[in-house]
Order: C-alpha cells, then structure tokens, then sequence
C-alpha cells in the first residue's frame, strides 16, 4: 500500500493520510483536510508541522488564513539520494565495527579421527582456487600414521581445486614431489604445523599423540596470510 511506503520514509500513519489528501485536494485549508482525513482538528496542526519541517507540505497565507499543498512526489527521490549519501559516509564506520564484532573462537581437537573430521569441515563448502597455506611439521613423516592422514588429506584438498602451498624449512629438503601442492624452502625458523584457511587458523601437533587447536580470527589469520606470502616471495622452489 501507499502509506506503508510512506511510513517506510519516516511518515506517521496520519502524517501519510495527510499527504494523501493534500495530494489529491490541492491547496488546502484545515477544515478541508480534517474532513477528508478524519484527523481530529486538536491534533491536526501538529501533523501538518512535522510534514512542514521536513519538507513534504509548504503553505501560503491568504486573508491570514493558512492554505497547505502537498510537495512534489518526485522529493522523494531526492530523500533516497540522500539517504544513500549518508549511508556512504557512515559505511566504513559500520564496516569497520564489524571487523572488530567478527565471530572469534578456540577449540581444541585430539585424536586422528577428530582430526580429520576438522579438516574435512573447514574445506567442505571451499571453492576452486581458494588460498590453503601451511607451515610444515618436523614430525609429519615420522610415522606411518601421520604419513597416511596427510596423503588423504592432500586428495582431499586436491579434489576441492585448492590453491595449496606448503612452506618447508630447507633442512628438511627432500626430492619428494608433491604433486598435490606447491611446495617452497626457506632457511626462516619457521612456525610449526600451522595451516591457515579463510578466517581460521589450524595449529597442528603429532607429538605423541595427534591434537589440533582451531583458531578462528579474521584479524589473526590475516596478518599470518600477509606473514606466510612474504616468507613466500623469497622462498626457493
């Protein structure tokens, strides 16, 4: 309807049947437009105040009596304009509020199954292409067990399309080939058995027993996107 539109604005209910009539009557005296809105004549002066102060109704006086007409209809289209307007000033406010309210959280998972379980979870609804980073783990291929959770973890992400890139440290140099993944070297200390993808950041253990801890953090997971990529561009293949 028409005056839900209206009230969509910022228009009362009595506010809008007062526009409407205007719109229809012309110019106006009060009287006329008590009679065709029914607004009562005790609060009808008020109505008409706030459709003057914000620009809907202008009047002229005439004899010293008040006649009020409706604005132009196409003055509305300026009210979206500027609300569009305001809206862009404050967006990166808003944006920025967001970023800080982002959804954070900490689990700890132990044991191969629960293990792969998370992986699986974090990959299942990835896209072709996304950015999958990790830092190696000394212990990876210290056991047959470990060795078989990565394999199928790495055809797993290979199924996905993942853009996989692994960052060893050169003292665990190998002619292995991974073709599952890209693979650099650097002689950087670097961090152990961490993965980030997305928002989440995976710290992962095979000492003694497999355990993993999920960090989700916008603001942590990108500063250790840009710290991995830097770490990358040096790298040798």
């Amino acid at each position: 309807m028409i005056e839900d539109t209206l009230q969509e604005f910022g228009l009362k209910r009595r506010e809008s049947a007062c526009y409407l009539a205007l719109l229809e009557l012309g110019s106006s005296r009060v009287g006329d437009i008590v009679k065709k809105t029914g607004i009562p004549s005790s609060k009808i002066y008020e109505v008409l105040d706030h459709l003057i102060k914000r620009g809907f109704v202008t009047y002229v006086t005439k004899n010293n009596v008040r006649q009020f007409q409706a604005s132009d209809p196409k003055n509305f289209l300026n009210l979206i304009d500027e609300r569009r307007r305001d809206m862009e000033e404050i967006l990166p406010q808003l944006l920025l509020k967001q970023k800080f309210a982002a959804k954070q959280s900490v689990e700890i998972f132990e044991g191969q199954k629960a293990l792969f379980t998370l992986f699986l979870a974090l990959i299942q609804d990835a896209k072709p292409h996304e950015s999958y980073l990790v830092f190696s783990i000394d212990e990876e291929n210290k056991s047959d067990q470990a060795d078989l959770f990565f394999k199928n973890l790495a055809v797993r992400r290979k199924e996905k399309g993942l853009d996989v890139r692994l960052l060893k440290h050169v003292r665990h140099h190998s002619k292995e080939r991974h073709s599952k993944l890209k693979l650099r070297y650097t002689d950087f200390n670097l961090p152990q058995g961490m993965t980030i993808f997305r928002d989440h950041i995976i710290l992962l253990s095979w000492v003694e027993s497999p355990v993993a801890i999920k960090i989700e953090s916008a603001v942590f997971s990108g500063q250790l996107r840009e710290f991995f990529l830097d770490l990358w561009k040096s790298a040798k293949a």
